[in-house]
């Protein structure tokens, strides 16, 4: 792997936390996050269960947890996702993943006709996900992912600026902030089609 961004993203009691964004295939890290993550989900959701919430109170707390993707494994993608056009990014800060983007490209935007890149899969760490009974540890994670695809995509794959995706239904207000356009013709079933039109994405870029 090797490292094509870096920056600082904010913890949630206030200290700054350096990170980079390494690019390549490394099943390795996949595994990494298999296990750290999964250990983590496991023992929050210990803790929920024995922390006496109501019927009503837990399935709140459920709900606000963002678990739609916490079914993947990334050392299965890692094995499936390893061909020409599938680009790997992963955001490493405090000695562990924090979160990863999987893309592919060239995919035609439906905006512009333009090839762009196609987020096939983009997830961060469960402790940088709030919900109601904890805040993130990191916030920014997956924007900062997604900036550095964007960079990437145009400085070596020579691609335009922009992405499309299919959303997860609870991911769906993260992409509209993000300026994304939902074009409902292209939804395929519970999961949204959106699309970042190539000055929002230049924006993002941090390009002026």
């Amino acid at each position: 792997m090797k490292t094509i961004d870096t920056g600082v993203l904010v913890h949630s009691d206030g200290h700054p936390v350096s990170y980079e964004v390494r690019n390549g295939w490394s099943p390795d890290t996949c595994a990494e996050c298999d296990r750290v993550w999964g250990a983590y989900t496991v023992e929050f959701f210990h803790f929920i269960a024995h922390h006496g919430f109501s019927g009503d109170e837990l399935a709140k707390v459920l709900l606000s947890m963002q678990t739609e993707d916490s079914h993947w494994d990334w050392s299965t993608k890692a094995s499936l996702l390893n061909s020409e056009g599938y680009e790997w990014f992963y955001l490493v800060a405090d000695g562990k993943p924090q979160g990863v983007c999987v893309i592919y490209h060239p995919k035609e935007s439906v905006l512009s006709k333009a090839n762009i890149f196609y987020v096939d899969f983009l997830a961060v760490a469960p402790w940088n996900r709030d919900c109601s009974i904890r805040k993130r540890q990191l916030k920014g994670v997956g924007t900062a992912l997604l900036r550095a695809a964007l960079r990437y995509s145009v400085s070596h794959l020579k691609l335009s600026a922009g992405f499309s995706l299919l959303s997860l239904p609870q991911a769906a207000m993260y992409y509209k902030k993000l300026k994304m356009v939902n074009l409902k013709e292209h939804d395929d079933g519970l999961l949204a089609y959106f699309e970042l039109p190539a000055d929002v994405a230049t924006e993002l870029m941090g390009v002026a």
